[in-house]
Order: structure tokens, then sequence, then C-alpha cells
């Protein structure tokens, strides 16, 4: 848990440091990669988003190229979240009190 709780620190600082326009800074403190790949692929997201607002969209574009983590969802979001095919039906019920 304190590894987690240092990795957040440190995305936490190259961040803040990004967004006040010191990129070399920031660089040096994006931490290692965790071993979990979705753990690691979100936080590459987030990182380069960070970055892609703080005005640096190259480092965005670079942190989030890793030939290791392929793009393994497809183009059909219901097929990625598992929903191609099920039906579901959305409404409202009202239900009126006779007391």
């Amino acid at each position: 848990m304190r590894r987690h709780a240092n990795t957040t620190k440190s995305w936490m600082n190259a961040i803040t440091f990004a967004e006040a326009g010191e990129w070399d800074t920031a660089r040096e403190m994006v931490p290692e990669s965790a071993n979990n790949r979705e753990i690691s692929w979100l936080q590459k997201i987030f990182m380069a988003v960070s970055f892609a607002e703080a005005g640096m969209p190259e480092e965005a574009l670079r942190i989030t190229e890793n030939p290791q983590i392929s793009n393994r969802f497809s183009d059909d979001f219901m097929a990625t979240i598992g929903l191609r095919g099920i039906r579901m039906t959305y409404g409202v019920l009202a239900i009126e009190s006779g007391q």
C-alpha cells in the first residue's frame, strides 16, 4: 500500500509541475509503471491527459506510446463493455399513494 501511495504522490507532483510549466522537472517525477496492466494503462492515460492540458502534447504522446501495452479494446464501445446484443429498456414508473 505504501508503494501505491508513493506512486500516487509522484504522479501528482509530476502533474503539478507540468501544469506550472516546469516540464523538465515534471518528466523527472514520472514514476515507473505499475505491474498491473490495467493500472498501468490508466496511469498512463491520466498522466498523458495532464501533460496535454498543460500544453505538452508531444510528451503526452510519448507517455502513451508503449509497445508492451497494446490496445486490447475494440472500436465498438458496446462490445468492449460486454453489452453487444443485450437488450435494455429504460423507463420511469410513477407510483401514486392513495392514502
